[in-house]
C-alpha cells in the first residue's frame, strides 16, 4: 500500500476497508454505520467522501464523492 497514513489509520482501527462490501452502480452497500472513524476502500487507496441513509428504505450508501451528504433522499451519517 502507497497511502501510509491510509495503512496506519487501518492498523489503528482508526479506519474501515469496504473494498469488499457489495455495490450498487458507484455505491459501496454498508450494513451499519460506525461513528468516530474513517472509511476507505484500502484496494483503490481511496477515501470515502460521504454515507447516507436512504430515508425512506434505510439502506445504507457509501460513495467516493460528497454527493450523498448533498442528496435529500438521504440522512447524511458522515461527510469526509
Amino acid at each position: 500500500m502507497l497511502n501510509l497514513v491510509m495503512k496506519d489509520m487501518l492498523d489503528k482501527r482508526e479506519a474501515i476497508d469496504i473494498s469488499s462490501r457489495p455495490r450498487i452502480g458507484d455505491y459501496y452497500v454498508l450494513d451499519s454505520f460506525v461513528e468516530d472513524v474513517d472509511y476507505c476502500d484500502a484496494k483503490a487507496e481511496r477515501w470515502i467522501e460521504s454515507i447516507g441513509e436512504h430515508k425512506d428504505t434505510g439502506q445504507i450508501l457509501a460513495s467516493l464523492q460528497d454527493d450523498l451528504h448533498w442528496d435529500t433522499d438521504y440522512i447524511s451519517l458522515y461527510l469526509r
